[in-house]
Parts: structure tokens; C-alpha cells; sequence
């Protein structure tokens, strides 16, 4: 994974920053702190510029979430309706989430953007609650901005020593994926007992 993201920089250049991110979104075991941390280690060797890499790094994930986001709002509601019962969703299922994201869900963008898997999911529940765009958008670039320069900054201060902090990250990302498993299965635990 780690080749085909440098080879992708080395080739493409910013716009290699920007498809590494929005291959991210469609195939999730493409790290986007390895592929921001890489800019950041080209940004401390002078190749790229750091905030260059940090903007692109910060314009690939909101336009994934974007077109995360429509995919919700244009199929999400129709294809739960559909085939949710295949999948043990109810429409009052469907209602109860509308109600929680119209409470909750800008501010779940927000935060969701900073925790692995969650941030690349969470922009179809709310396409899918047909959320207001504009503060989607708003709440989707605040939230990617820690995230994004977090990881460009890492890379740029530990350059070539990154490959520890990785070790460190595939360690988080097991209890998340953990937890949403857990979750999962408790779910789906409920509607079968029902």
C-alpha cells in the first residue's frame, strides 16, 4: 500500500495527494495519513510546499464527503426504503435517524471527521437525512481541518521517521473497527430479538 501511494505522489504531484484522498473514500484501506504524512515528509525535503499539500490534502476529503453526501441524498432514502428490510431496517428506523441527525448531525460531522472509517461514512447518513449542504460543507471543512493538518504536520516534522508513528496508528485503528463491530452486531441483536 505504502509503494502504490509514493508512486502515486511521485507521478501526479499534488493531484496524486488529491486521488490518494479520494481513494480513501471509495476503498478504505488507503490510509489518508499515510498519503498526508508522505506529503508532509516531501513538504520537509522541500519537494512540495506545506501548505499546499495541507489544502490539497483538505480539498480530495471534502470533495469525497461531497460526493459521499449526494450519494445519501439522491439514492440513500429510496434504496432504504426499498431493500432496508433486507437489512434489518424499518422506515421507523429511518424516522428515529432523521430525528437524531436533525439534532445531531452537523455536529457529528464535525467530530466524526477525526476518528478512522467514521469520517469517510459519516457524510452518507447525512445525505441520506437531506442535512442543509452549505453547513454540511461548512461542518465537513471545519472537522477535516485536525485531521488533515495533524497528519501533513507529522509527516513534515518526523520525515522519515513516520513509519513509527504508523505502528501506533494501525494499533487505534483496532479497537475503533472494534467498536463498530460491536455496534453492529448489537443492532443487529435487537432487531432480531424484536
Amino acid at each position: 500500500m505504502e509503494s502504490f501511494i509514493i508512486n502515486l505522489i511521485e507521478q501526479f504531484g499534488y493531484l496524486g495527494i488529491f486521488l490518494g484522498m479520494v481513494l480513501e473514500a471509495v476503498i478504505i484501506a488507503i490510509p489518508s495519513e499515510l498519503i498526508l504524512a508522505t506529503g508532509g515528509i516531501l513538504a520537509s525535503k522541500k519537494i512540495f510546499s506545506f501548505w499546499l499539500v495541507f489544502l490539497t490534502g483538505l480539498l480530495g476529503s471534502l470533495f469525497c464527503a461531497i460526493v459521499i453526501y449526494y450519494m445519501g441524498y439522491f439514492g440513500g432514502e429510496v434504496f432504504v426504503r426499498k431493500y432496508g428490510k433486507y437489512f434489518m431496517m424499518k422506515e421507523e428506523d429511518l424516522e428515529k435517524s432523521d430525528s437524531w441527525f436533525a439534532k445531531y448531525g452537523l455536529k457529528a460531522s464535525l467530530i466524526g471527521r477525526n476518528f478512522p472509517i467514521v469520517r469517510t461514512l459519516i457524510s452518507l447518513p447525512i445525505g441520506i437525512m437531506r442535512l442543509s449542504f452549505p453547513k454540511f460543507v461548512l461542518y465537513t471543512t471545519i472537522g477535516s481541518i485536525p485531521w488533515t493538518l495533524a497528519f501533513v504536520y507529522f509527516g513534515y516534522l518526523l520525515g522519515d521517521h513516520w513509519v513509527i508513528v504508523c505502528s501506533y496508528l494501525d494499533i487505534l485503528k483496532k479497537p475503533i473497527g472494534l467498536g463498530l463491530l460491536i455496534l453492529i452486531v448489537y443492532f443487529l441483536y435487537k432487531h432480531i430479538k424484536k
